[in-house]
């Protein structure tokens, strides 16, 4: 592909939850797989046109890719400011952009997303990878913190949320382990990944999405500890809290317990009030609508047994 000025264009397809992303770039390289081996969970799960039990592509952002230095932008407005964990969102010359620092200090800037109000075309301007001889960019730097912030935002309009959860397709049916860190999210993944018909979605984070009057779990391309990530997506049917217990047992609350529990693990819109308000209205119709208790399990292979039995009751 060539652009308007001639040059020669590369091209990048992802698909999540049902969001395509389209990355293009000229004049840079793209680090392959064997120089950033996380870049193969991208290309083996998530590239848009794989053959995959997924939802159609719903939505389609366009970004466009600059590997060089950045542009300097004067922010008319701070809308968020999350520099603690290395980012902040500030409005400029009318569009929303979020700026990454360096997780190493000084922490200077590394990337700029400039992106039109509604996120859906946008241009990113990306430090080149100091380690390659060549100007060339990083996909899985690029998009950790800015494609979860990126698809945040997307599924507040309407479409979902993003979870800090285990997500599991057993036999096809979803189920949704939602923790804390140290709750057992990869210590179950473990415990379920010699079984047949199984495939592990995430155990860090999963996309919960409601169309057609169904709620669907989808997995994204960042894994927690067992590195293990699908792009497939599937009906989601029961929602359960995980916690360690003496033995496997489903415990009944009450629907603000759970409630609490569940918004602790939400992925949270806090630079826009009318987003932040979906989400928190989509977490209560989500555990309205579908069976959801706590979890209390012991580490060995029988609770996934006590599962599958109670899948069916």
């Amino acid at each position: 592909m060539a652009n308007s000025a001639g040059h020669v264009q590369d091209q990048f397809q992802l698909a999540i939850a049902g969001i395509g992303i389209e990355l293009t770039w000229a004049g840079a390289r793209l680090l392959d797989a064997a120089e950033e081996p996380a870049r193969q969970l991208y290309e083996e799960r998530f590239v848009s046109n794989g053959h995959r039990r997924r939802r159609a592509t719903q939505t389609t952002v366009r970004l466009h890719v600059h590997c060089g230095e950045l542009p300097n932008l004067t922010p008319d407005a701070l809308i968020f400011d999350a520099t603690p964990n290395h980012w902040r969102l500030f409005r400029a010359n009318g569009h929303d952009v979020f700026e990454v620092f360096d997780t190493l200090p000084p922490h200077p800037t590394v990337q700029l997303a400039v992106m039109r109000p509604d996120f859906r075309t946008g241009e990113i301007y990306r430090r080149p990878e100091p380690s390659s001889p060549t100007r060339s960019w990083s996909l899985t730097r690029l998009m950790r913190p800015f494609g979860e912030l990126l698809l945040i935002t997307l599924l507040a309009q309407g479409r979902g949320v993003l979870l800090h959860a285990l997500g599991v397709a057993d036999q096809g049916e979803g189920l949704l382990f939602i923790g804390r860190s140290g709750a057992g999210k990869s210590t179950l993944a473990n415990l379920y990944r010699p079984h047949q018909e199984v495939t592990i979605l995430s155990d860090e984070r999963v996309v919960v999405t409601k169309a057609d009057g169904r709620f669907w779990l989808s997995g994204t391309p960042w894994p927690g500890e067992g590195l293990n990530v699908s792009a497939d997506t599937v009906p989601l049917r029961k929602v359960f809290f995980l916690e360690h217990g003496p033995h496997n047992t489903l415990i009944a609350d009450r629907h603000l317990t759970l409630y609490e529990l569940l918004f602790q693990q939400l992925f949270l819109p806090f630079w826009n009030a009318e987003a932040l308000e979906f989400v928190m209205s989509f977490a209560d119709e989500l555990l309205s609508s579908l069976p959801a208790h706590r979890l209390a399990f012991v580490n060995d292979a029988r609770v996934i047994e006590f599962l599958r039995k109670e899948a069916h009751q």
